[in-house]
């Protein structure tokens, strides 16, 4: 099994969130990221990604409750 990397734009469309939300998770340490040699881009696993989303709750729905 191949681990699927993603860009934070790739990541952001793929959760339906901005590139801030990503960047937020990544900055709270609940996104590890990764790096590839010569390339100035932040990744992260797909798999992860997926773990945060079915814990994530967006502030307005925070504040709503």
């Amino acid at each position: 099994m191949t681990e699927e990397y993603l860009s934070v734009d790739q990541a952001a469309e793929y959760m339906g969130r901005s590139r801030a939300t990503i960047w937020n998770l990544i900055r709270r340490h609940r996104l590890p990221t990764f790096k590839r040699p010569l390339d100035r881009k932040t990744y992260v696993l797909k798999a992860d990604l997926e773990k945060v989303m079915t814990s994530f709750e967006p502030r307005e729905a925070r504040a709503a409750a």
